[in-house]
């Protein structure tokens, strides 16, 4: 008998042995070695080996991107936020009389800005969320309730979590055209909003069946930023006789930056949001630099 426990007791030795033998695997990824109970292997209970039999799971690859909707307590206005392992997203969704340029300058349809976020912990357990620039876009209390900074207002208003069943917060693919006709409405927009002429080139567009989701996203955050700017009549004049062109150009890290009279947008292709530079980016340059 003593002979036959042994032999029974070689298989999870070596299996442990194979299971610890892994060290390519990565921390993040492995799961736990699952140890076979020896008595269950010595059991003359025939149903012993289908209770004590592994499950196969698969492996979990972090943590499920979770979208919350929220409505504001005043209005019908809605917003979508994002928790990530590292970060947070929010973007502010279009309403019919919306009158934000991201809303209204792609003839196709809106386009609102998704935002990247930071989380800090407020003094009373709330969660606070802000831009790269410090700027707190969304507070969400401890006890669930949630004040938003909506784009263009100053003061805080309070929302709360409503119902919908929303895809993560990306940018949505699209391709060459789209980015052209965005670089001409922008054109038009800008121009006659400062009354001079500031023409929006792409420079070396890609082909017709590349990919050019960022660029297209890049020319409506450089539009929004000088709207922003422009907005006041001395930004507009400044704007006016310092900028003629908005040149956009693909690099290794996204960026703004005034050379002369062009203001260079540098994005990353198929980095999503973190391939170009935010309207709050470009806005504060301007408001620096001018």
């Amino acid at each position: 008998m003593a002979f036959g426990v042994r032999i029974l007791a070689m298989p999870v030795a070596l299996a442990v042995v194979l299971v610890l033998g892994g060290g390519s695997v990565s921390a993040a990824r492995a799961e736990p070695p699952v140890a076979y109970p020896i008595a269950a292997a010595q059991s003359s209970n025939p149903f012993s080996a289908l209770v004590g039999k592994r499950r196969e799971r698969r492996p979990t690859r972090g943590g499920r991107i979770k979208i919350e909707r929220y409505v504001l307590a005043s209005d019908d206005r809605a917003f979508l936020f994002e928790q990530r392992q590292n970060e947070a997203r929010v973007k502010f969704l279009c309403s019919p009389s919306d009158q934000r340029i991201d809303c209204l300058l792609d003839e196709a349809g809106p386009a609102p800005e998704i935002y990247l976020l930071r989380q800090t912990r407020g003094p009373r357990g709330d969660l606070i969320y802000k831009n790269a620039q410090g700027d707190t876009l969304l507070r969400i209390a401890s006890y669930g309730g949630a004040t938003v900074f909506w784009p263009g207002e100053a003061q805080g208003l309070a929302a709360s979590k409503s119902f919908g069943d929303d895809s993560a917060l990306r940018l949505i693919p699209v391709g060459r055209e789209t980015a052209l006709r965005r670089a001409r409405a922008a054109t038009a927009t800008i121009s006659a909003i400062t009354g001079a002429p500031i023409i929006f080139d792409l420079g070396v567009t890609p082909p017709d069946d590349t990919d050019a989701t960022v660029l297209a996203d890049a020319v409506m955050r450089a539009a929004k930023g000088l709207r922003n700017v422009a907005d006041d009549p001395t930004g507009a004049r400044i704007i006016a006789g310092r900028i003629e062109r908005v040149t956009f150009l693909p690099g290794e890290a996204p960026g703004v930056r005034l050379n002369e009279a062009v203001l260079e947008i540098h994005y990353v292709p198929n980095l999503d949001i973190a391939g170009r530079p935010s309207s709050v980016a470009i806005s504060r340059l301007l408001e620096e630099a001018l």
